[in-house]
């Protein structure tokens, strides 16, 4: 059951991501001007690893085997494959505000952090829905052979900002991260 490490680890970095975004946010709102660099840098690791490996890897390999072993699932398995589009789009909605705003300037500062407050709100509900439904069920009913094949494919994923292997298109926003953010996720000191 390695996979559900991998899930919950994911989600964990995901967390730290949505926390990011919500705190840059708040930076501009207290009068802060705004670092696109970070959110185009945080942007991209989204859509290169939540929507590429991780959704895709919950669709694909986890959820189908809850599924076969056990059918009661299937509301709550579609529901979740649902939010996964879901997510997608408000992602896509995220990063058209982040333009219009880096295009505009202040005027379209509203409209892009309410985007933003959307999609991490509904992140954070979507990873905990998967954790408290989905991943205590499937570590009731999976069978051994189930996990071989889900742990197989979540082995392969590599976080690109949180991972074991270094990503150099990612140093500088992670060391940007470190910076800028309070403890426990980074090291600055001037957020209040």
């Amino acid at each position: 059951m390695r996979a559900i490490s991998i899930i919950k680890s994911e989600h964990k970095n995901l967390g730290a991501i949505l926390y990011s975004l919500d705190k840059l946010i708040e930076e501009i709102d207290s009068g802060k001007q705004p670092d696109f660099s970070i959110f185009h840098g945080l942007l991209t690791y989204l859509d290169r690893f939540l929507d590429r490996y991780h959704h895709p890897k919950e669709n694909h390999y986890l959820f189908p085997k809850l599924l076969q072993r056990d059918p009661e699932t299937e509301d709550i398995v579609r529901e979740l494959g649902r939010q996964h589009t879901e997510g997608e789009i408000l992602f896509v909605e995220m990063l058209k505000a982040l333009s219009a705003y880096e295009f505009s300037g202040a005027p379209e500062f509203p409209h892009f952090r309410d985007s933003v407050t959307r999609y991490t709100d509904f992140e954070r509900k979507h990873a905990q829905k998967e954790e408290d439904e989905v991943l205590t069920r499937a570590m009731e009913v999976l069978e051994t052979s189930d996990w071989e094949e889900i742990d197989a494919a979540f082995d392969e994923n590599e976080d690109p900002l949180f991972g074991n292997k270094w990503n150099d298109d990612f140093s500088e926003l992670l060391n940007q991260l470190i910076n800028r953010l309070p403890a426990p996720l980074g090291l600055g000191d001037d957020w209040k």
